[in-house]
């Protein structure tokens, strides 16, 4: 059985589309945990009609909020799944998602955690974009260069791998999810599904994590002291594609929080770290505006 754990705070419009999503998924073995950290709007009343309907669905609630990485934790403590699926309450699976990831796992049984490519919506830019995995197999190594993994949305794990390498970690306000692959990859091969099996909906101005730039800083910080032997390992040429990538992903987050000139400092840093043509491009397109920015990058998938 797969445990499909949904974390969701007030998005009692959007979570609808998230629960009937996995509800209807080819692959019925499964249970669904809506946990509700804190919500104050009408969540409940929500879940409680999907119930109705559907006895696989089950409802967790508490208050004060905590986080995404409380919520997501105390389904996984109740989850009786010998896999545990992540779904954000602001996205959707394909219908064949979690079939197609148990064939993976059936077909080899050294895999511990399958992820697929998604299809990119950012609502507001109207711009839509297909991104599908490249990486498979042992991604200890990788995993520390740049998270390859991606959204929990993706992602299917066994169980077991949450009991031997933690879950989530509550002391982080980003990332959350690239610290738990970090972990697991070093103790298990990786999966993928090339094909896109989930819309990842962006909305600006929603207080996604992604939206606080400050936040990801923060987490970069406190995850370089945490996998300080990890990264300690590294060549002199991983670790300045490692600063790249984070000093990129940053630049990434200052612009889409409509900050250019801090991205372009965050750029400016990266190419004092190493020239290379992936930062240039970056510097260049950080005079447009964002949405021609994913324009680009669209064409670029």
């Amino acid at each position: 059985m797969i445990s499909v754990v949904i974390p969701t705070h007030n998005r009692s419009d959007l979570i609808k589309r998230a629960v009937k999503s996995a509800s209807n998924q080819t692959y019925k073995d499964i249970e669904i945990i809506v946990v509700s950290d804190g919500s104050t709007d009408n969540t409940k009343e929500v879940i409680e009609k999907f119930i109705h309907k559907d006895k696989r669905i089950k409802f967790i609630e508490y208050t004060p909020a905590k986080g995404g990485n409380v919520a997501r934790n105390t389904g996984i403590a109740v989850a009786k799944g010998d896999y545990v699926a992540f779904l954000d309450d602001d996205d959707e699976w394909f219908m064949d998602k979690l079939e197609k990831q148990m064939a993976v796992f059936n077909n080899d049984p050294n895999i511990g955690l399958v992820y697929t490519g998604i299809r990119a919506i950012y609502v507001k830019e109207q711009v839509t974009y297909i991104s599908r995995p490249v990486h498979s197999g042992d991604l200890s190594k990788k995993i520390l260069l740049d998270n390859f993994i991606g959204t929990t949305s993706t992602v299917v794990l066994r169980a077991e791998l949450l009991n031997s390498c933690g879950v989530f970690d509550n002391n982080l306000g980003a990332m959350q999810d690239y610290d738990l692959w970090t972990r697991i990859c070093q103790k298990t091969m990786v999966g993928i599904v090339s094909d896109p099996m989930i819309n990842y909906y962006n909305y600006p101005g929603n207080n996604q994590i992604s939206q606080q730039t400050q936040k990801y800083e923060d987490a970069f910080t406190y995850l370089s002291e945490k996998y300080c032997d990890l990264y300690s390992k590294l060549g002199v040429n991983e670790k300045k594609i490692k600063k790249e990538n984070v000093l990129l992903l940053l630049a990434n987050k200052a612009k889409r929080n409509g900050s250019p000139k801090i991205a372009r400092k965050y750029i400016v840093r990266a190419l004092k770290n190493s020239v290379s043509f992936k930062s240039f491009i970056y510097f260049i397109i950080s005079f447009f505006n964002y949405k021609i920015v994913l324009i680009l990058r669209s064409k670029l998938k």
